[in-house]
């Protein structure tokens, strides 16, 4: 075994500022993961609350058991409903923009993480996960570095407080429309 010196743990450490310790790391990570699960599962209740509303206006609607399939009822549920054309842009850049955050949100519910730390001391997230579709089986993987998970965070905050703000007017459209019909 050989013993290395202070000098020389330091020599080697030169380009690495503030390194992080996998355990932080992990704890990180985990905290960044929670929060998006938590956005993600708020946007869930969101989607859900809006065909709920609609549901009390017109008994046809169904409200399906997977998340998924309950952002595709509300794309369909938005088409049918009267608005103005500037209510169905805004909608639609909403749902369009949350559909993409949320096309990663397997990701989250049911990946495992690995935490990598670089060279300059940084983490990195690895996250991967088997998708099955129509019987067959996908290994799917995503990384990204502390500097990338920070923005999507802030992309998916902002993703889902668009469309949380799109759902809320649609909701009083639904309501109106009710109002008016009874």
């Amino acid at each position: 075994m050989r013993l290395v010196s202070e000098q020389e743990v330091s020599k080697n450490c030169a380009g690495i500022r503030n390194p992080i310790s996998h355990d932080a790391a992990r704890t990180e990570i985990e905290a960044w993961r929670g929060r998006c699960l938590n956005v993600f599962s708020r946007a869930e209740k969101s989607v859900t609350e809006s065909l709920v509303k609609a549901r009390e206006a017109d008994a046809k609607i169904r409200l399906e058991p997977l998340a998924g399939q309950r952002l595709a009822a509300l794309g369909r549920l938005v088409v049918e409903q009267p608005a103005t054309e500037s209510q169905n842009r805004a909608m639609m850049a909403a749902l369009s923009s949350w559909r993409q955050h949320d096309a990663k949100r397997p990701f989250f519910s049911h990946g495992i993480t690995t935490e990598l730390i670089d060279r300059t001391g940084q983490w990195h997230v690895q996250i991967d996960f088997i998708a099955v579709q129509k019987s067959a089986c996908e290994p799917r993987r995503m990384i990204l570095s502390k500097t990338e998970a920070i923005q999507f965070e802030e992309e998916l905050h902002a993703a889902f407080k668009a469309m949380s703000n799109q759902l809320g007017q649609l909701r009083k459209r639904v309501q109106h429309v009710t109002k008016h019909s009874s």
